[in-house]
């Protein structure tokens, strides 16, 4: 059995949250914009289907763009790097359309103002704070009393033309809930209770 890469994370957040923050250069200001995202690792790219005012180069050219993924429910981040290119490929409209792309694109996969972005990754940051809010919560909780921040997790740089780190280990839920308790003891031992403010 094959175990996962740090590239396979990647993509799996990608499909999993499809809504991207898509950032581009116009006139000199980064700007940015919530796009959803079709993620096809097997051909190493992820598309975007818009229309021909997006502002992420002309039909036919390239831009360099940043792509911004969260999974507040897991406290996880991902950021790609990599290189965006705008065409009118109807083959690829046509395959990619789906009723969600119908609802913002009535006019359909034809029409002279709907273009096809398409980014290939090439660099990826993926910051994983912890495996459930819950334990975040009780480090959080943990950090007020000690006035020391809580830990930030891990932060994995990946190269996303192949060459991705080993995975860590997760928590599951038994270990969570453990993790999130030890948590909160030692947040007792140290005082927590006067977070609540003084006896009344």
């Amino acid at each position: 059995m094959t175990s996962e890469t740090e590239e396979d994370r990647v993509w799996s957040m990608i499909q999993k949250q499809r809504i991207a923050m898509l950032t581009t250069e116009e006139h000199g200001k980064l700007v940015s914009r919530p796009m959803a995202s079709v993620a096809r690792p097997e051909e190493h790219k992820i598309y975007f289907v818009s229309r021909t005012d997006a502002k992420v180069g002309e039909i036919g050219g390239s831009a360099t763009v940043n792509l911004g993924f969260s999974d507040t429910h897991t406290n996880s981040y991902l950021s790609i790097s990599g290189t965006a290119r705008t065409s009118q490929d109807r083959e690829k409209l046509r395959e990619l359309w789906s009723m969600f792309t119908e609802a913002w694109l009535p006019q359909g996969p034809d029409a002279e103002d709907v273009a096809l972005i398409t980014v290939e990754p090439e660099d990826a940051k993926l910051w994983d704070s912890t495996s459930s809010s819950l334990v975040y919560a009780g480090k959080v909780l943990k950090a007020v009393v000690t006035q020391k921040p809580p830990s930030g997790g891990t932060v994995e740089e990946v190269d996303m033309r192949g060459n991705g780190a080993a995975p860590k280990e997760t928590l599951n839920d038994r270990n969570t809930f453990e993790a999130y308790e030890e948590a909160m003891k030692e947040t007792e031992a140290l005082g927590a209770s006067s977070l609540a403010g003084p006896a009344v």
